[in-house]
């Protein structure tokens, strides 16, 4: 549940619930005149039941005890009529490959929400050798989310013009050269090609101020990391880097586009490192801009009332969900082999990622050892940038993790893995209410 880079315990701790009579008595269990430690004992010294006593009355019956009196506490979410409500419902859940069992996602699912999930763990690419792709479809299927994970481009061209850039996918050194986009040009392709054509921008969010400076930062040490790792991995080969610029930007828009002859509207999110480094070779200067995607979100709707209606959902799967760490483990486990092959010269013998070869992978995973031990990488980016875009409250739940919810929301209300969001007079009886950090 809390946002963190360390595995995330899901199951939250029922709160502890007070017998109706129970609290407070500190006496020890009361006796009768017989010395019975029964508490119900309620025979006169002549062994007679007083008048008021009625043994048809369940309550007196001998397997009575004080653990069967009924317990003080909210509805789990299943015995609830939500739509008597007038706010959002969510619980807790991990998303899993179905290809390879491998645990991707951990995400508040708005209530009655359905996932599927898909990973392609073909991409070229050896430092995010799969993408996975998560649909998230409302109740009534009128709405989708979509969170792409990252992936990651090159672009390159020399000083002369001899060699100027070519999009095309390198399979012989596992890159996929593509042209560097913005954070905005990003999304345009995506509403232009990815997810459907026609894509006008509706409208746009300026980027907080906070954020690009987190962004500017992220980029200057992922320049430095790359320049660094390049020279010192290339150094006795005779390849060699030099720091040029880097640049982080975000994109948070409203479009318009249309898919099988149907238009619809769009909010979307994404953000884009780029690092750009020059490499001198025979003589010439390439100059390289290595560019990161860590994730694209995407709000699909039928039109713009609709898409409004749902912006509470929409935010609660962004705001909340976590990259697992052994998706990230596995990711680097296989990306390593396809490093190896590569310089190895071998390619094209690169095996496709199998679930036994997963789990091969998963055998030798620490979850005491944090993806984050092995440097700050794009899952962590988008991990942690929701936490700088939007205008969010922070809430302790009761295992002492964190969830983030919009300032529009009134108040959140937690019953065990289980979450409301909305006006406190509408709360589900017996759920605690959490209060903001």
């Amino acid at each position: 549940m809390k946002k963190s880079r360390r595995p995330v315990c899901l199951g939250i701790a029922a709160a502890l619930l007070l017998t109706a009579c129970g609290d407070g008595y500190t006496g020890g269990p009361p006796t009768g005149p017989s010395g019975s430690t029964s508490w119900y004992d309620v025979s006169q010294p002549d062994g007679q039941d007083p008048p008021w006593y009625d043994d048809s009355d369940p309550f007196w019956q001998e397997d009575t005890s004080p653990q069967d009196i009924p317990q003080q506490g909210g509805q789990d979410l299943s015995q609830l009529d939500t739509a008597d409500y007038s706010g959002s419902f969510g619980s807790y859940t991990t998303l899993t490959d179905p290809s390879t069992g491998i645990p991707v996602m951990d995400v508040l699912m708005p209530y009655g929400w359905t996932a599927q999930v898909q990973c392609d763990w073909s991409f070229v690419s050896t430092n995010n050798p799969c993408i996975a792709s998560v649909q998230f479809t409302s109740p009534d299927q009128q709405v989708a989310v979509l969170i792409h994970t990252s992936q990651d481009y090159l672009e390159s061209y020399d000083n002369t013009g001899l060699f100027p850039h070519q999009d095309y996918t390198d399979m012989e050194t596992y890159i996929v050269h593509l042209a560097y986009k913005n954070a905005g040009q990003v999304l345009d392709m995506y509403f232009n090609g990815v997810l459907g054509t026609g894509g006008t921008v509706v409208s746009e969010t300026p980027v907080p101020a906070e954020f690009q400076s987190f962004l500017d930062q992220t980029a200057q040490t992922f320049l430095n990391t790359v320049v660094d790792g390049i020279n010192q991995i290339g150094g006795g080969y005779g390849v060699t880097a030099q720091a040029s610029s880097c640049e982080g930007t975000i994109s948070m828009r409203r479009y318009r586009f249309t898919s099988g002859g149907q238009t619809y509207m769009a909010d979307a999110a994404t953000l884009c490192v780029a690092a750009q480094y020059i490499s001198p070779s025979y003589g010439i200067n390439f100059v390289n801009t290595l560019w990161v995607v860590p994730g694209i979100m995407v709000c699909i709707a039928p039109d713009e009332a609709t898409l409004d209606r749902y912006s509470v959902e929409y935010e609660m799967i962004c705001s909340n969900m976590v990259i697992r760490n052994e998706f990230n483990y596995a990711k680097q486990a296989y990306g390593n082999y396809i490093r190896n092959m590569v310089m190895q010269q071998q390619a094209s013998s690169i095996a496709a990622m199998t679930e036994a070869q997963a789990q091969a992978y998963m055998n030798d995973y620490d979850s005491s050892v944090s993806s984050g031990d092995s440097g700050y990488t794009s899952d962590d980016w988008a991990n942690d940038w929701s936490d700088y875009i939007y205008d969010r409250n922070e809430y302790t739940t009761a295992d002492g993790s964190t969830i983030k919810v919009g300032t529009e929301v009134d108040s959140v209300f937690q019953n065990g893995d289980e979450f409301y969001f909305g006006s406190k007079a509408d709360a589900p009886l017996g759920w605690e209410q959490l209060i903001p950090n």
